[in-house]
């Protein structure tokens, strides 16, 4: 193949991958109305699409939001899903065009999606965006100020994990209040003195730590203890955090990882370092699930009882969400009901921990034709069905780190610890199948689907021990 014919072959391929995500937007935003229709169109139906698309494609929830409203954002835009149902523009580009013209009048809608269609075919989506902020700033002065203050409501910071240990702390700020930011950081990156070994990278990265510790100063690493010319900062605050160990690897007597909540596996060093100033909660291996009478009558379980199925479960039960347990809400699997005494009643194998938004999609999951399922299958997964029939398990992730032996799905094979350990590549943090998760949502319903932005105790049950 020649060279003109790679180029001509990597833009086919390009245009085959638009015509595939542009037929998957309009899936999931019909999937999104049909869902709306189903409850009577009261948002509450429309809401939960996003989960019934993640599960089906194993996507986030994040990201099926996203989808969703670029759907939304389409419908008004005709050029705009032709350009990308014909592969002219991919999914970036058709994302900036809705979200950069969704409020203009329609007076001037069709004029200007018309040049932005255009220009995206000529443009990547960050020359795209620029274009279009400058056009319907200078088309709609007014607007811009008002999308400038909706955007501005948009403000929000949050973790990903990524591997070897490591998060990423991102966020949306005003640019005033941003620019405060990276200027407190480079004035505490640059209070240390000049033996710090430290990078400007690094030092920003501490910097941002010893904000939220309490330090209010960035600790020197030169060494020097109080030889160090650079001003002393305060001992920091312990970190509040939920990890949980094995007590093989709390006594040095294996190296199995622990679990922190709400991001994965750490290694057995760093979790035995943190555990030096830990507080402990024992939470048993059970071979049996015993309860007693006074337990068996009450809908709802005890404290003591809520806490070891947090730590056993370790994140919200509904397949593919990441909210730590710690940070939901316990209930029953299978709908409660008090037993004959001494025959058992809130047994640890039927309560789960849902975060707020999944605990009402559970709860509210009998009052459609078409809604989910829930069942335990067995003593410690999961089963949900969704509205089409499709089946999805969970278990108990936080036991297979409290209890590694627990893990018998994970491969069992000798695998000696290398002596030299060749450096990581870079790793983007970056998704590249969907570069959609910084969007604006059009409609505010749709701002709230992902399970981190649910504000806790928002929901309204008529039977709380569903």
């Amino acid at each position: 193949m020649s060279d003109e014919g790679l180029i001509d072959a990597l833009q086919r391929a390009h245009g085959a991958a638009a015509f595939a995500q542009q037929a998957e937007v309009l899936a999931v935003r019909e999937l999104h109305r049909r869902r709306e229709a189903d409850a009577g169109g009261d948002g509450r139906g429309g809401g939960f699409a996003a989960a019934e698309a993640a599960v089906a494609v194993q996507i986030s929830e994040g990201v099926a939001a996203a989808l969703i409203t670029i759907g939304v954002g389409l419908d008004r835009l005709p050029r705009t899903r032709a350009a990308f149902a014909s592969g002219r523009i991919d999914l970036a580009r058709a994302q900036v065009i809705a979200e950069s013209i969704r409020d203009l009048p329609d007076e001037v809608l069709a004029e200007v999606e018309r040049a932005l269609v255009e220009a995206a075919v000529r443009a990547n989506p960050a020359r795209l965006r620029q274009t279009a902020r400058r056009w319907v700033a200078r088309l709609d002065p007014d607007g811009e100020r008002s999308r400038r203050e909706q955007r501005e409501a948009d403000r929000d910071v949050r973790i990903k994990a990524v591997q070897d240990g490591m998060a990423v702390f991102e966020g949306l700020l005003p640019a005033a209040g941003a620019q405060t930011v990276a200027m407190r950081l480079r004035e505490m990156a640059l209070a240390v003195c000049e033996l710090d070994p430290r990078t400007m990278r690094q030092r920003r990265a501490d910097a941002l730590v010893a904000l939220a510790d309490g330090s209010q100063q960035l600790r020197c690493a030169c060494g020097r203890e109080t030889g160090c010319p650079a001003p002393r900062a305060e001992m920091p605050r312990r970190p509040l955090i939920q990890i949980g160990v094995p007590v093989g690897t709390l006594l040095g007597e294996l190296d199995a990882p622990a679990y922190l909540a709400g991001y994965g596996p750490l290694d057995a060093d760093v979790a035995r370092r943190i555990a030096e100033h830990a507080q402990f909660q024992v939470i048993p291996e059970r071979a049996e699930d015993p309860t007693d009478t006074e337990e068996a009558l009450a809908a709802d379980p005890a404290p003591w009882r809520k806490r070891e199925v947090r730590a056993l479960d370790g994140l919200c039960r509904f397949p593919g969400c990441t909210m730590p347990a710690a940070d939901s809400l316990v209930g029953h699997i299978e709908p409660f009901a008090p037993v004959r005494p001494g025959r058992g009643g809130a047994i640890v194998a039927n309560l789960a921990a849902l975060c707020g938004r999944h605990y009402r999609l559970k709860a509210l999951s009998h009052r459609t034709d078409r809604s989910w399922q829930v069942r335990r299958s067995e003593n410690d997964t999961m089963c949900w069905t969704t509205p089409t029939g499709g089946e999805h398990t969970t278990v108990r992730e936080g036991a297979r780190y409290l209890f590694p032996h627990s893990d018998i799905e994970a491969p069992d094979v000798l695998w000696p610890s290398p002596t030299v350990t060749p450096a990581p590549s870079h790793q983007s943090t970056i998704d590249l199948t969907y570069p959609i998760d910084h969007g604006v949502f059009v409609h505010p319903d749709l701002s709230s689907m992902t399970p981190e932005d649910d504000l806790p105790g928002r929901y309204v049950l008529d039977n709380p021990s569903r």
